[in-house]
């Protein structure tokens, strides 16, 4: 019986209890009181648990994020970063379940999306992967899409499909011209194709802004191909400078094309 009927079938009640009856509406108070401690407590935890994950404390991370969960087991994010964790330590069972988890409780977080459909990706799932990134652009308050799109371009190339690589990228870099992995991604389908001029194009703004040793090989590469000397000497001599370890620096000391 709620609390409607109450009132209609056992008015007389009402006046012969008042106290009970004028309590209720404060007990449903304090329960939300204690629902939204108790998520503010789980939201703490899961932000220690995320500081340390990105200091690759993994251990102590993880013990943040199942304090997180002990403490509200409806809080999404804090699944999603033992996803997170159990995926840097190659627990991938784990990792799935909790992604999964993570989107069960909170199916419009597009970060979990995000990171599941990563994980997946990694894991050479492709297939289940691209669902997950175009279910995270799905919600209009999403801050980063781009990195979304940037992903399952990502993942669409590894898995052969060129066509749905380029439209995901272009749509990440109409979102943010910026977005550096998708630029890298969408000049390398270009030149491995022969549109060399414009796979340069492409990478400008990524070799301008933030080179990474992946970037810089593939700008050496395609000055290289434009028989432009001094772009393909700025961008060796940045690779040998900033990432003398690198794959890429090792390959450019190998002479390797």
């Amino acid at each position: 019986m709620n609390l409607n009927t109450a009132k209609i079938v056992l008015i007389s009640a009402c006046f012969t209890m008042l106290i009970a009856c004028a309590t209720t509406p404060t007990n449903s108070n304090n329960s939300t009181y204690d629902e939204t401690a108790l998520s503010a407590r789980a939201r703490s935890h899961t932000d220690l648990g995320a500081a340390y994950y990105q200091q690759n404390k993994l251990e102590i991370a993880l013990d943040e994020f199942n304090r997180a969960v002990e403490i509200d087991p409806n809080y999404g994010q804090a699944y999603n970063g033992l996803g997170l964790v159990y995926a840097a330590l190659g627990e991938d069972a784990n990792a799935d379940a909790n992604f999964k988890k993570a989107i069960q409780t909170d199916p419009k977080n597009s970060e979990s999306h995000n990171n599941y459909g990563s994980f997946l990706c990694s894991r050479k799932r492709y297939d289940e992967s691209i669902p997950e990134f175009l279910a995270a652009v799905k919600n209009p308050l999403y801050a980063t899409p781009n990195l979304a799109y940037a992903n399952a371009g990502i993942c669409s190339a590894r898995k052969n499909d060129t066509k749905n690589a380029e439209i995901y990228l272009n749509k990440a870099l109409q979102i943010e011209p910026l977005t550096h992995s998708a630029a890298q991604q969408l000049a390398d389908i270009q030149f491995k194709r022969g549109d060399v001029a414009t796979a340069q194009k492409t990478l400008q703004n990524a070799l301008i802004a933030a080179p990474t040793p992946e970037t810089l090989w593939l700008g050496i590469k395609i000055a290289r191909a434009l028989g432009d000397k001094d772009a393909e000497a700025s961008y060796a001599l940045q690779l040998r400078q900033q990432y003398p370890n690198s794959e890429q620096t090792r390959l450019l000391l190998s002479g390797q094309k």
